[in-house]
């Protein structure tokens, strides 16, 4: 195999692992902030009851 696919093969993994932390990263920030709000919206009806 030649260097340049080599080359172009190591780019790739290492831009994926980056993105793909990145894109994951976004995800959980999301999720976390869905939760509280979910917690926030719930806590606010206990104490209207």
């Amino acid at each position: 195999m030649s260097e340049a696919l080599f080359a172009f093969l190591d780019f790739g993994l290492a831009f994926g692992v980056v993105l793909g932390l990145g894109f994951w990263q976004l995800w959980v920030l999301r999720r976390d902030r869905r939760q509280r709000e979910t917690a926030r919206q719930e806590g606010e009806r206990k104490q209207d009851s």
